[in-house]
């Protein structure tokens, strides 16, 4: 907002005052009856990651962690509009959100909210080299709950030769769109150290691989990735599936679902959970040991197949990993336009043509094929991976934010070299591959 006088009016003050003590009554005294005084009984909501109405807000805030703090830098009032930048701290991972709010006071009272979040940098992580609020940067962020911690050292080293090298391969790619296009990509690629033998899991098909030497200790079920439409059989997603099963000593079973167009949605959401169910029920496996894991719209599925055990009341998996997941069908995230010069590979057409594969007539923004508009509610704990420069960022983000206001412990690795789904690409010899699959391994190992 912009205004040519030098100071605030008498009103103005007094609605930057009001918006102060009201931010701090709730978010630092967690006095929810006191707060109630500063905000309206018809308080609009205008955020994403909020539910609507002052309970929605409320609701968010108590489920928050109890050394949660709020403190602001700049407030500005104009009129009936309070303006603040601020921060708040001690909300898990990442550590610190960058908020600004604005506020419309009606009556003396809050009345309407806008917000802009967004994670606090470090020092390694800032382009800019200066602090997002005030004038020294937070320490370098770690995760929680998982033996081997994130670090900057690994999500933002310098990008390999390699990796550079596989990213002109990538966008030397053929500019189709279509499903054929994409099953040409997936070609087949050989495995090492491990046994392969197919399988079935309620009569979905199913690739299964163990460590060659040794008895695993854990059972991961993997939904791939391929937008809906290739990857059957699921040979180019072997070599990630065989390199999980060496160091997270585990068994795993690549689900060949049915694909689009020829089976349209929900087939592969229906394969899924069948194998799922088939696992946690006849096939005897402990759920306290078993782990979901997806790619792209495979982290959709396994998301999915989550949230359908929950509600049909079947044994939950002890974790849930998703990479670069392709939740959001709608195509409402704003990275799908501002990453769009930046992803090398995945582009809107490719998605479009995809999903329109997969719908048919089906309704986009049905969380069965698009997570991001999920109640994630009671699910085990959460791992997401997903690149810095990928148009699917904000899908991955949103789950995120979903999952921490339904109270769910949630692990999310931002990596500024990674590409859609890189740790596929292990076969190549990525060591950002390789860094991602021991952070996914440590994560699965932790149950």
């Amino acid at each position: 907002m912009t205004t040519g006088r030098a100071t605030m009016t008498e009103n103005e003050q007094a609605n930057k005052a009001l918006v102060i003590e009201a931010f701090d009554t709730l978010f630092n005294r967690r006095d929810y009856a006191a707060a109630q005084q500063f905000w309206s009984p018809h308080y609009i909501q205008r955020s994403a990651h909020i539910e609507p109405g002052r309970d929605g807000l409320f609701d968010l805030v108590k489920i928050m962690p109890p050394d949660l703090r709020y403190e602001q830098q700049l407030v500005v009032a104009e009129g009936d509009y309070v303006m603040l930048h601020g921060r708040f701290s001690h909300i898990g991972q990442p550590a610190n959100w960058i908020v600004t709010d604005i506020v419309r006071v009606a009556d003396g009272l809050l009345a309407e909210h806008w917000d802009v979040i967004q994670d606090e940098a470090t020092r390694s992580q800032s382009k800019s080299g200066l602090p997002m609020f005030g004038d020294a940067f937070p320490a370098e962020l770690t995760t929680g709950g998982v033996s081997s911690a994130i670090s900057p050292a690994d999500t933002q080293r310098p990008e390999s030769q390699l990796m550079n090298a596989f990213v002109s391969y990538l966008r030397g790619q053929s500019d189709r769109t279509d499903a054929e296009g994409t099953r040409e990509f997936n070609e087949r690629t050989a495995l090492e150290g491990v046994t392969r033998r197919d399988a079935d899991l309620a009569g979905v098909p199913t690739i299964t691989v163990e460590p060659t030497v040794g008895r695993p200790d854990r059972t991961v079920i993997y939904f791939h990735g391929g937008g809906y439409v290739s990857g059957s059989p699921p040979d180019r997603y072997l070599p990630l599936a065989a390199a999980i099963a060496l160091a997270a000593n585990a068994t795993v079973h690549a689900v060949d679902y049915r694909l689009a167009p020829e089976f349209p949605f929900p087939a592969a959401y229906d394969d899924c959970v069948s194998a799922y169910a088939w696992l946690v029920g006849d096939g005897g496996v402990d759920p306290g040991s078993l782990s979901v894991l997806g790619d792209s719209a495979g982290g959709n599925l396994a998301l999915a197949v989550a949230v359908a055990a929950r509600d049909r009341r079947l044994p939950l998996p002890a974790r849930v990993a998703m990479i670069s997941p392709f939740a959001d069908l709608t195509f409402s995230g704003p990275s799908i336009e501002q990453r769009r010069d930046s992803d090398p590979y995945v582009t809107r057409a490719l998605l479009e043509s995809m999903a329109a594969d997969y719908l048919g007539d089906s309704d986009p923004a049905d969380p069965r094929c698009s997570a991001v508009f999920s109640d994630l509610t009671g699910l085990p704990p959460l791992l997401i991976q997903v690149g810095d420069k990928e148009i699917l960022y904000d899908d991955a983000a949103r789950i995120r934010d979903r999952a921490f206001t339904a109270g769910v412990d949630v692990t999310f690795e931002s990596w500024e070299h990674g590409i859609h789904v890189w740790p596929v690409y292990i076969a190549s010899g990525l060591p950002e591959s390789a860094q991602a699959i021991e952070h996914l391994a440590a994560f699965l190992k932790a149950c």
